[in-house]
């Protein structure tokens, strides 16, 4: 275990030590809800305004993009080398892909309670106040799961910018179904139904339920659906990973 941590602090260093990782995390979903909720404050009434939409929904998407993270610190070329050597040292191989699942989860879920603090005390975002625990536990495992899924694409494609275009691509397709950035309900029946193909669909429901609704019947059924897919997504990183092969 005492090898894991050092890959750990060294995964966290690298996180921290990059001024476009930490604005991606933060300064962007900020900029994000802030315009966003800016311009469609004509759109939405006073119980649920735009700021109080989109600083849930985009919280969502910022979630999302913990899988980018993930991806490129694994793949980045000026983290490869430190990893190479873990390749051809006396620790377990899996250390360095279970690492990188582990400290951009810590990272981004730290990122994102820090904007919601932003957010909330700012332009007044609705949180839910004590029900904001809830939806700390949905984002916990929610940024486990699309952080290991990033670090899986990798391990698949062995290749960063693959990765990152492929995730980008089905990211898009997850916010824009799910109704990230506006609402999908009123396009129909049929693009509404197919937009809980998305986990971004789900994971907002779930959020603005307990928000508003104080309902809580979808938090333990996504809760244990994200735990499994991120315990499967890991184990799955774990079979296709070669060391040889991500030299």
């Amino acid at each position: 275990m005492y090898k894991l941590k050092q890959v750990f602090a060294m995964d966290m260093q690298n996180l921290l030590t990059n001024p476009m990782w930490i604005f991606y995390a933060v300064g962007f979903p900020l900029a994000l809800v802030l315009l966003l909720g800016f311009l469609a404050s004509g759109s939405f009434g006073n119980a649920v305004t735009s700021y109080d939409y989109y600083g849930v929904a985009l919280m969502v998407f910022a979630i999302f993009n913990a899988s980018t993270f993930s991806a490129n610190s694994f793949m980045e070329e000026r983290i490869k080398s430190p990893n190479m050597r873990i390749v051809y040292s006396p620790a377990r191989p899996w250390f360095i892909h279970f690492s990188k699942v582990i400290a951009t989860t810590v990272f981004c879920t730290a990122a994102n309670i820090l904007v919601a603090a932003i957010l909330h005390f700012t332009v007044g975002v609705n949180y839910g106040g004590l029900n904001g625990l809830y939806l700390a536990a949905i984002m916990l495992l929610s940024v486990l799961f699309f952080s290991a899924l990033g670090v899986l694409v990798c391990c698949i494609l062995r290749d960063e910018s693959s990765a990152n275009n492929v995730l980008s691509l089905l990211l898009a397709l997850f916010a824009v179904l799910g109704g990230v950035f506006f609402p999908v309900d009123g396009f129909g029946k049929a693009i509404s139904a197919a937009s809980w193909i998305s986990p971004a669909k789900w994971i907002l429901v779930t959020c603005l339920r307990i928000i508003y609704d104080s309902d809580f019947s979808m938090f333990l059924p996504a809760c244990v659906v994200l735990a499994l897919l991120s315990v499967a997504t890991v184990a799955m990183s774990g079979l296709v990973f070669k060391g040889e092969e991500y030299i």
